[in-house]
């Protein structure tokens, strides 16, 4: 079931990529995320995931229009540490997700993202098994172009929430609420078709 899964998501993400001829602008990035709400796992330990996420529109499904809906791919690493301390763990996989940007201004969007997709975790805790999860991401925030560079400045506010979709047991799921901030740069001019 999980090679099925991981196949799935593979295969949609060569289709998307193949797809992006008609593309105006994309983006690379790389973003930071702290907890501010942390799961008390069962053992009396707080759950403290510090992310490291790459950042890469791969299609603007709302072409030429004022405002954007990226599909974007997102890679995590992620650094586990827990309260009271008893060592560290790891995250690592990847999301594929939605991100919807309302323009504000000439240079600033408010954002709305939603994003899941495979990763594994090596935490051992009796709320949740350890190994092959999904992680699934809603969040908002804002962007902002610095002057008329091609770089963005990002802040949001994400929940996350991952567990294995009943895969293995346990499955209590685990969730947090992070802070993220970032810094994204265009990687290809806008042009127009008149």
């Amino acid at each position: 079931m999980k090679a099925i899964i991981s196949i799935i998501f593979i295969l949609n993400f060569q289709l998307l990529f193949s797809q992006n001829e008609f593309n105006l602008d994309k983006y690379l990035g790389i973003q930071y995320a702290q907890p501010i709400l942390f799961e008390e796992l069962p053992e009396g330990r707080d759950y403290r995931p510090n992310m490291l996420l790459g950042y890469y529109t791969i299609t603007d499904l709302l072409k030429r229009k004022k405002a954007n809906l990226y599909i974007y791919l997102e890679p995590q690493f992620v650094l586990v540490s827990f309260k009271p301390k008893t060592g560290k763990e790891v995250e690592f996989g990847a999301n594929l997700g939605f991100e919807y940007q309302l323009p504000l201004g000439a240079k600033s969007f408010l954002t709305i993202a939603i994003g899941s997709g495979p990763h594994y975790i090596s935490t051992e805790t009796t709320l949740q098994s350890k190994g092959y999860i999904f992680s699934d991401n809603f969040e908002a925030g804002y962007r902002k172009q610095l002057g008329d560079s091609d770089y963005n400045l990002l802040l949001k506010c994400r929940f996350r929430h991952i567990s294995n979709a009943n895969l293995n047991k346990p499955n209590g799921g685990i969730d947090n609420l992070f802070l993220i901030a970032g810094v994204t740069k265009k990687l290809k001019k806008q042009f127009n078709l008149k």
